[in-house]
Order: structure tokens, then sequence, then C-alpha cells
């Protein structure tokens, strides 16, 4: 195996791995969610947000992470349709502001072509590997709509 490529995955490893502890501002004891809503039907990423709501009022720290054919519902002028009498912008803004966080997948903002005003207030862009990151945090639990 050549050397080189050997050190260049140890680092690659290794700056993964710091990036999964760089957050200090959470305990590692708080238990942890991480939604991620992929679908365009308001019943299966309704139900991930209802969810995510749900534990964020439990006292767990819920991340909800939207791309693909999800995309439109965190947008100010997405897709409005209703899932228990509240549309994905109104899961996404209660959730933001109880404490949770709800992210994009940076692909699907370039591919778009969304600007943070496209978005609902307080969503932010997120790479996979913040993706990947949050996944591995200790006492993190996933789902996946």
């Amino acid at each position: 195996m050549n050397l080189k490529k050997l050190v260049a995955g140890i680092l690659g490893v290794f700056l993964l791995v710091s990036s999964v502890n760089a957050d200090t501002n959470e305990s590692k004891n708080t238990k942890k969610i991480v939604v991620t809503i992929t679908d365009s039907s308001i019943v299966k990423s309704g139900f991930g947000l209802a969810v995510a709501n749900a534990m964020q009022d439990a006292g767990i720290q819920s991340t909800v992470f939207v791309s693909a054919e999800a995309v439109d519902f965190a947008l100010k002028d997405g897709n409005h349709e209703k899932f228990a009498g509240s549309s994905a912008q109104e899961w996404i803004t209660q959730l933001i502001k109880k404490g949770g966080k709800v992210m994009i997948c940076e692909g699907f903002v370039k591919l778009g072509g969304i600007k943070n005003s496209d978005m609902v207030d307080g969503v932010g862009v997120s790479s996979p590997a913040n993706l990947a990151g949050a996944l591995y945090v200790p006492n993190t639990q996933a789902m996946t709509f």
C-alpha cells in the first residue's frame, strides 16, 4: 500500500472524528435524536417533523436534516400542505423556537440555487460531514422519513 495514501486516509478519518467532537457546547450526557427527512410526502416528512418536536418537548435535543425531495418543506414558499394541522414550515418554526436545529443539505441548496432568504427563518445549511458527525455523537438515535 502506498504510504502517502495511508497517511491521507488516516488524516481524513482524524478530521471527521475531530468534527464529531468539536461541539463543546453540548453535554455528552444529553440525549439527542437526528431525524432525516427526504420524502416529498407531507405524511412521511410531516410525521418526522412531529416526532422531532415531540422529542424536543421531552428534553431530547432534536436535529432535523432535510434533503432530496423534502427540501421544499424547509422553504418559505415551499409546499404548505398540512400534517396534523400544521404545515412543515410551521413544524420547523416550532422546533427551532424550542431549541431544535433544522439543516438543509448543502448539495441540494446548490442544485436548487436556494438562498438563505428562501429558507424558513432559522434553517441552516449542512454538509454531509455535519450529518455524519451528528449521527456519531454519544447518546444519539437516528430516524429517517
